[in-house]
């Protein structure tokens, strides 16, 4: 297969950072005036927040250019997901007992209240500044309303999880709510501006919810090391540890992955123990099979939804990408 040069239109993505951060604190300091404590709380989350660089989540534009619209007309499309993804972002710490005040600069008491505002009101304000057509300002309206109810849905399952282990379709469920509901928004949206079908819309939205799957197999990936993964100190229904379930069901290996699993919440021995089983061969030669048959649908669909052109080269990089950070291993058998 050719390999496709996209460091152009990366570069274009990246530089664009400056415009969309200036966008943002426009658009917070827009309603400073009425409710200054608000917007001096949700500047602050902004400022603090890590993950607002990441190029992956400025898919609207490259969604858009590859549509045939103007990537410019994405920048609102930006903001309110940068705004909403600080806030999930936020919201997700304080459950997780992470929240980092001194960081921030913002009490928990009102990092709370913040980031609530950032999870709804403050992106609808946003898009409701854009000179557009009411009929597409109402579409955005439910987009937004929609993911954001079936993001919390993916949140409580994720949090309030029972004992024992996911299923494979739970967990892909949990993920698809939680991680891709607000990709599917974006995606959905940029398409909307574009113009697209119903049909187009509607294959949009699913390479979206996917596409979220594929990011949060990624983040898994993320920790250091075993000692400090939040996802097994937590003890997180991850896809992977459902996966892992599975592929020991009805054997001793279940009993091991059990005690392992509750003893790994409190002692980092048992952490690493657990973190090396769930990367032994046997299952993560398996997972990663997994990894590509969602990596295949995904560019599958792509090709279906956006004619060739250098915006699709760029979601395809991003596919890629994602995909390679998902795998275990990182071995050239695993590619």
């Amino acid at each position: 297969m050719a390999i496709i040069d996209v460091t152009r239109a990366y570069k274009d993505l990246l530089a664009r950072e400056e415009e969309i951060t200036a966008a943002v604190r426009t658009s917070v300091g827009l309603f400073g005036d009425d409710q200054p404590l608000l917007a001096d709380a949700v500047a602050r989350l902004l400022h603090s927040d890590c993950s607002k660089a990441s190029v992956f989540r400025l898919l609207p534009i490259p969604v858009l250019g590859a549509l045939g619209g103007d990537p410019d007309h994405a920048l609102p499309l930006v903001v309110a997901s940068r705004i909403w993804w600080t806030g999930a972002e936020v919201f997700d710490d304080l459950a997780d007992g992470q929240y980092d005040a001194v960081a921030t600069g913002v009490p928990a008491a009102q990092a709370s209240i913040a980031s609530a505002a950032c999870l709804a009101l403050v992106p609808l304000t946003v898009l409701d500044q854009q000179a557009l057509p009411r009929h597409l300002k109402s579409s955005w309206v439910r987009e937004c309303v929609d993911s954001s109810l079936q993001a919390a849905e993916g949140q409580l399952a994720d949090v309030s999880s029972a004992s024992g282990f996911p299923s494979w379709a739970t967990a892909m469920r949990t993920y698809a709510d939680k991680c891709g509901a607000p990709y599917a928004r974006d995606a959905a949206m940029a398409a909307q501006l574009a113009g697209a079908s119903d049909e187009l819309l509607r294959g949009w939205r699913a390479f979206g919810r996917l596409f979220g799957v594929l990011r949060q197999l990624a983040n898994d990936r993320s920790a250091e090391s075993a000692e400090t993964d939040e996802d097994l100190i937590n003890g997180t229904n991850t896809l992977l540890l459902a996966h892992a379930a599975e592929s020991a069901a009805g054997t001793a290996e279940w009993d091991t992955l059990t005690s392992l699993r509750v003893r790994a919440r409190h002692d980092p021995a048992a952490r690493v123990a657990f973190g090396e089983r769930l990367n032994a061969p046997d299952i993560s030669g398996t997972y990663n099979q997994r990894v590509r048959s969602l990596h295949r649908n995904l560019c599958v669909l792509l090709e279906t939804l956006a004619d060739p052109s250098e915006d699709r080269d760029l979601i395809r990089w991003m596919l890629d990408a994602s995909a390679k950070a998902s795998r275990l291993g990182r071995t050239e058998d695993a590619a």
